[in-house]
């Protein structure tokens, strides 16, 4: 990271900083990043070295690796139908259903909200590939983790690749990421929903490849019309989404950045406009609940206005 990033001083308000700061380590945080044309202010407020799970924020990582597939030509076009990749949906009323439903929360599979039947069985692409429809695919925008669970199989059936096989060759390897855990079922499938965990300064990295439009050290590593695309509204059911991506809008509307959440605070936001990257990540809580991604998105936000 320092040879990306130097440890100067920040030139925003130093009072904004402090309140931001405060916040994260009230909140027990374990690390707290901000990257702001190009100097870097980081604390580590548990001095820990171990990767963290993200939660849902390994959705963009999942939607990183559709993008590969279509840079890689695996396939021409996100409207590509599920039926075209698992052939058992051919005459299921899911056979329609495209990857950019998946991407957009727009797929109508059925969800109950949260990951912990998903989580618990042998193979989670199988059993959302058995779950019924509950809306007609494009119709209803609804927070999917069941549909992003197939990405482990559509990356895999494409290319031959598990999803972390496939992504840790493309982009972990070149951005020297090599302290990196990915939760799997017992099938050997990682959950792209919620299963990866990283460093701060490694998801840091990862912010950058966005900002920076894909290139990394000079190499292109991702497409920048994937960026541009993914990262701003995708449709008008929900515009607050773009591909597993959350787009970010000043008080008036208008476009500032995109981001991502996860469950238990760990926050990742870019403002490209601003060439800033803010972080936070906690291990675990031990006291009270974590607050809402709000809160942190308030701060992110006012840092920088």
């Amino acid at each position: 990271m320092t040879q990306l990033f130097n440890k100067g001083i920040l030139e925003v308000d130093q009072e904004k900083l402090k309140a931001f700061d405060n916040y994260c380590e009230k909140e027990e945080s374990d690390e707290f990043i901000i990257v702001l044309k190009n100097n870097m202010y980081h604390k580590n407020y548990t001095d820990t070295s171990e990767p963290i799970q993200l939660n849902s924020l390994t959705k963009v990582f999942a939607g990183t690796a559709v993008g590969l597939l279509l840079d890689e030509g695996y396939i021409d076009t996100l409207h590509t139908p599920l039926h075209s990749i698992f052939p058992s949906l051919i005459n299921d009323p899911k056979k329609d259903i495209t990857i950019w439903h998946i991407l957009t929360h727009t797929t109508g599979i059925k969800t109950v909200g949260h990951d912990n039947e998903l989580s618990s069985v042998d193979n989670c692409i199988e059993y959302v590939l058995s779950l019924d429809l509950e809306d007609k695919p494009g119709t209803v925008s609804k927070y999917n983790n069941e549909a992003v669970a197939l990405i482990a199989g559509i990356v895999e059936k494409l290319s031959g690749e598990k999803l972390d096989e496939y992504l840790s060759k493309r982009i972990f390897e070149p951005l020297g990421i090599t302290n990196w855990i990915w939760l799997k079922d017992r099938s050997q499938n990682p959950y792209p929903y919620a299963g990866l965990a990283l460093t701060g300064n490694d998801l840091a990295k990862f912010g950058f490849l966005y900002l920076n439009k894909g290139i990394w050290k000079g190499q292109r590593l991702l497409s920048e019309w994937w960026i541009e695309d993914s990262t701003h509204p995708t449709q008008n059911i929900d515009r607050k989404w773009g591909y597993l991506w959350l787009t970010a809008h000043d008080k008036d509307g208008n476009y500032i950045g995109y981001g991502m959440s996860g469950a238990e605070g760990k926050y990742l936001y870019v403002s490209p406009g601003q060439d800033y990257i803010a972080i936070r990540l906690v291990h675990r809580k031990n006291s009270k609940e974590t607050p809402s991604a709000d809160e942190f998105f308030r701060y992110a936000k006012g840092l920088i206005t």
